[in-house]
């Protein structure tokens, strides 16, 4: 059975018996999806566009995987999500050996806010845009094990159920994780706000 999400089975078919312009198909049908979710585990544009890429190298070598009597699309964010946590674990590891890694600062600086419709006045977009980067800060510092779980549940939206689903672990586990999670998080914007 489908899910709503779903792209055309005969679509799913001929991309899993290797038709190049099907794989094209689903590459444009979960494209910004899947940069989406890269973007939110690493606010990092560039890395976040390599490791979509990655993510359908990923998903093309498992085709022969997919079981077709099962949706496509929740196998499909199940391979990319777990590849993405990975390379965002990997990308950390290798910026904390570097030593060419910049001290500070944000990698997400680069692609630019716009501004919100809601917020009238140029001192309090600035103010919001300041508190946006304060929680990618805070986000990008936690533990690559939280970060998955907040990202999904506050940034894409999902239950507990699903996300259990999806990272192949018990809704126990996902409850204790965001906990911890929140947790971290507001220790870090509170020290954040100290400063400032």
């Amino acid at each position: 059975m489908a899910s709503s999400d779903d792209p055309p089975a005969e679509v799913v078919a001929r991309a899993r018996d290797g038709d190049p312009a099907a794989f094209e198909a689903l590459v444009g049908h979960f494209g910004d999806r899947v940069y989406a979710l890269a973007w939110r585990l690493t606010y990092d544009a560039e890395l976040a566009r390599d490791i979509a890429q990655d993510v359908f190298l990923r998903v093309y070598q498992r085709m022969d995987r997919y079981d077709p009597a099962q949706p496509f699309t929740p196998w499909f964010l199940r391979v990319a999500t777990n590849y993405a946590l990975n390379a965002r674990q990997k990308a950390r590891r290798r910026q904390a050996l570097s030593l060419d890694a910049p001290l500070g600062g944000d990698p997400g600086a680069a692609r630019a806010e716009p501004p919100d419709a809601g917020v009238a006045s140029v001192p309090e977009q600035a103010h919001l845009a300041e508190r946006r980067r304060a929680v990618r800060a805070a986000i990008r510092a936690l533990p690559d094990s939280y970060a998955g779980v907040v990202v999904l549940y506050y940034l894409e939206g999902l239950a507990v159920k699903e996300i259990a689903a999806r990272l192949d672990m018990p809704e126990g586990t996902v409850k204790i994780r965001l906990h911890r999670a929140r947790h971290l998080l507001r220790e870090k914007l509170e020290r954040y706000h100290q400063r400032k």
